[in-house]
C-alpha cells in the first residue's frame, strides 16, 4: 500500500478548496483527468501542482527558495514517505524528519506550505499508530504534527491524535 494515494489527494483538494479531479490508481501511480480537456495527469506531485494552479499559489511558498523546498518535499513524499507503510521505512522517515524539524516550525521554515499539508496527510496513519514513547522519541516531528493538526480545516474528519506527555510518566 502506498501512502501518497487518491485519499491523500482528495484531502489536499478539500483543504485547497479546489474541486477534486477524477482520480484513480494505476500500478501504484495516481492518475487524474482534467474535466475541461479530458487530459490525463500522472504522478502525485504533478497532480498537486495542478491543484495549486486552481488555488492559492502562495501555498507553494512565498519566495523562490520556499517554492524549491516545497517541490523537494513533494518529491520526498513520493520517493520516501510513500513507502513508509512498513515499520523500518516509517522509522527511517521519522528519524529524517525529526532531524529536519529540529530548528524549524514548518518544513520550509516559518510558514506552512503545501509540503506540510501533504506530509501531514501522508503521515497521519503512521502517527496514529505510534506509542507515546515513540512520539517522544520523535519529539520534533510530534511537535510539528500536533501543531498541524490543530487547524480544523486541515484535519477535516481525521482523528485528533494525542501527544500528551503525561502518559510517559504514569
Amino acid at each position: 500500500m502506498v501512502l501518497c494515494n487518491v485519499e491523500c489527494l482528495e484531502r489536499i483538494s478539500n483543504y485547497l478548496d479546489v474541486s477534486p479531479l477524477p482520480l484513480e490508481m494505476q500500478e501504484n501511480v495516481v492518475v487524474a483527468t482534467k474535466r475541461e480537456s479530458n487530459q490525463k495527469i500522472e504522478g502525485f506531485s504533478t497532480i498537486i501542482q495542478s491543484l495549486i494552479e486552481n488555488s492559492n499559489p502562495d501555498i507553494l511558498g512565498v519566495n523562490n527558495e520556499m517554492k524549491a523546498l516545497s517541490q523537494q518535499w513533494l518529491e520526498y513524499a513520493v520517493i520516501c514517505i510513500n513507502y513508509a507503510d512498513t515499520p523500518n521505512n516509517a522509522k527511517k522517515v521519522l528519524q529524517e524528519l525529526n532531524v529536519t524539524l529540529t530548528d524549524k516550525t514548518y518544513l520550509t521554515g516559518t510558514k506552512k506550505t503545501i509540503a506540510d499539508v501533504t506530509l501531514y496527510y501522508a503521515l497521519h496513519s503512521i502517527m496514529r499508530e505510534l506509542t507515546h514513547q515513540e512520539k517522544a522519541q520523535y519529539v520534533h516531528v510530534s511537535r510539528w504534527f500536533d501543531n498541524m493538526q490543530q487547524e480544523e480545516k486541515l484535519r477535516q474528519q481525521l482523528d485528533l491524535i494525542s501527544f500528551d506527555l503525561l502518559h510517559l510518566f504514569l
